[in-house]
């Protein structure tokens, strides 16, 4: 219902309802939907509009008026003005209940997929979890840290909660090697980044300055070793990197298993244990060869790998008439795999396992599925990514 007296600066009373996906609280004033970040659901509070459309609005806390029993102290004292973490002021139960809930929502609202299941979220530590991160650097100001919240600034952070304790602690190094560089540094432009991970055999900077290290990292996972840079992408949550392998690849095995946005190999060597042939695709270059190279450290004599575009190699597998596959498992970025869902279809695999870190991007790629023919078995959730409103989601498709 559309609410004209309601404007920009306009303060209201209103009830939460529920999280959406994004992390803001959904109330409603006179029929209008009111997002409002920072808020719990169960809460009555007192809002400033700062954002009108024709079929929401936006608001921000003015009062506190009912306190959720979901609502705690944030533990950064960053929350709210960096731009990492949306859901600190939650429990960590009531998090995952959100989460589980965006979850059914994309399947059931934009997939129209009826799923009477209980959907359960796996996870494990909600702090010092985070293995790889991006710092933001800027020289003006001085500030190491990341964006503030919805903004390109830079908060300063000094110590991050979320991330792994030697990487909380690399933090500090950039920081002080920042301070040190000279205004003459050609890595540090006026504005600039620093991708920062840890693994097994240490942390790496990339770019490196001033004495911080750089090099290849090193982890095992299911007794696989794999090989990465700060700046290629690698799972940032090593806590739950065997329960991810495991879910994604599960107990299936056969002939032919191809593996697409394959990244540095992480589910193509697993599936190499139980396949006969495996197909690995990935368009970046550094990733794609540090994929060819992990197959090699692992001792693996049948495993193809491409640097291609998915949806091209796709097209070209296609178009060989190529025995259909086993399985595919795709892990496409947040934007979702909608080009190359037509040219899964049409290879015919007997089983897709699509991971995903976005559910309405994966919901529009189910319907896509289901509507060609396969039928969703089996959804899993594993909280990544906590303190966030993001969520891994591993969905396993059966051709009907």
């Amino acid at each position: 219902m559309d609410n004209p007296r309601l404007k920009i600066g306009d303060i209201v009373d209103v009830s939460t309802e529920r999280l959406a996906y994004g992390g803001e609280a959904v109330a409603r004033h006179n029929g209008l939907a009111v997002f409002i970040p920072f808020a719990a659901p169960g809460e009555r509070l007192r809002v400033r509009i700062t954002e009108r459309k024709k079929n929401f609005a936006r608001a921000v806390i003015d009062q506190i008026l009912e306190t959720s029993p979901s609502r705690r102290e944030a533990p950064c004292h960053y929350f709210g003005d960096c731009g990492g973490c949306q859901l600190q002021h939650l429990t960590y139960a009531a998090q995952l209940e959100a989460k589980a809930g965006f979850v059914r929502d994309a399947i059931e609202r934009i997939a129209r997929i009826d799923w009477p299941h209980e959907i359960k979220i796996r996870h494990a530590a909600e702090f010092g979890y985070r293995g790889r991160a991006q710092v933001k650097l800027d020289r003006k100001t001085g500030s190491v840290g990341f964006n503030r919240a919805a903004s390109n600034a830079v908060c300063d952070v000094v110590s991050c909660p979320i991330l792994v304790p030697e990487l909380d602690d690399a933090l500090r190094s950039l920081r002080g090697a920042f301070v040190s560089a000279t205004l003459e540094d050609h890595l540090l432009p006026n504005r600039s980044q620093i991708d920062f991970a840890a693994g097994e055999s240490g942390v790496s900077f990339d770019p490196a300055f001033q004495g911080l290290p750089g090099g290849v990292l090193q982890r095992i996972v299911n007794g696989a070793v794999y090989h990465f840079s700060a700046s290629t992408f690698f799972q940032a949550n090593p806590g739950l990197l065997d329960e991810l392998v495991d879910e994604a690849v599960g107990s299936d095995s056969g002939d032919v298993a191809i593996d697409l946005y394959a990244g540095v190999g992480l589910f193509t060597i697993q599936l190499a244990r139980r396949f006969r042939r495996v197909i690995g695709v990935e368009a970046d270059r550094g990733a794609a060869t540090f994929a060819s190279e992990n197959i090699t450290a692992n001792g693996l004599a049948n495993v193809e790998f491409k640097n291609d575009v998915v949806e091209a190699w796709m097209k070209g597998f296609v178009e060989t008439k190529a025995q259909p596959p086993d399985l595919i498992v795709l892990d496409p970025p947040r934007t979702g795999a909608a080009e190359a869902v037509n040219h899964i279809v049409a290879a015919q695999p007997s089983l897709i396992t699509y991971i995903s870190c976005d559910p309405p991007t994966l919901a529009r790629d189910l319907r896509t599925l289901v509507d060609s023919g396969y039928e969703l078995t089996k959804v899993t959730t594993i909280d990544l990514f906590p303190q966030t409103y993001h969520v891994e989601t591993i969905a396993a498709l059966v051709r009907r």
